[in-house]
């Protein structure tokens, strides 16, 4: 008897933690953001025009309000519709991995993503749903770190939802941003020599 009503206490208990979990959904087909990543310098399209095939789409999100500080460290604004294509280690921002965690971008028409998944945000970190800060991403490689060419948007806040069939959709909330191409070592290298040339030169007037 006792072994049966564990068992029944235990089959409650995960089936409530199944209901508990929290979804999100990487899709903006129809929404305001479609169409709204665009080519920007060195990406090989048209700069201005919407993403049209061979980019993948993700995100990195947290649990909280924090996009602000988000913004602060990876120079973005809510508004920011350039290119942004900076790291984002260190932002305090984890990547999406696992079932409907990136979507192809253009595939279904330009700057449109629409995996029609549901992204599970892990339930021991948001037992219920509630807001989430995310960043998106779009890369033409393996993943977002090593592509030659990426962006990534603006930190923005969403509230996710308690059952997968109703999940919000990240598009509505998603803000503007470019794939640029990333700029070599060798660059950045030419860039402090010519600063710290002109540092020096104007010290000696």
């Amino acid at each position: 008897m006792k072994k049966i009503l564990v068992s029944a206490i235990l089959g409650l208990a995960a089936i409530a933690s199944v209901q508990a979990q929290s979804y999100v959904q990487l899709y903006n087909y129809g929404t305001a953001s479609a169409g709204s990543i665009t080519y920007g310098s060195g990406s090989g399209g048209t700069l201005g025009n919407a993403v049209t095939g061979g980019y993948t789409v993700g995100f990195y999100w947290a649990v909280g309000s924090s996009a602000a500080a988000v913004n602060t460290l990876i120079g973005g604004a809510t508004t920011q519709g350039g290119s942004n294509n900076g790291l984002l280690t260190g932002s305090g921002l984890a990547l999406a991995t696992g079932p409907a965690a990136t979507a192809p971008l253009g595939a279904d028409g330009a700057g449109v993503y629409d995996n029609l998944g549901s992204f599970i945000v892990d339930p021991s970190l948001t037992a219920t749903p509630g807001t989430i800060t995310l960043v998106l991403v779009a890369y033409n490689g393996a993943n977002y770190d090593s592509s030659l060419i990426r962006g990534h948007s603006a930190a923005f806040t969403m509230t996710t939802a308690a059952n997968g069939n109703t999940a919000p959709l990240i598009g509505a909330f998603a803000n503007a941003f470019s794939v640029a191409a990333v700029p070599e070592p060798s660059t950045f290298a030419l860039a402090g020599l010519g600063l710290a040339s002109l540092l020096i030169f104007r010290r000696r007037k």
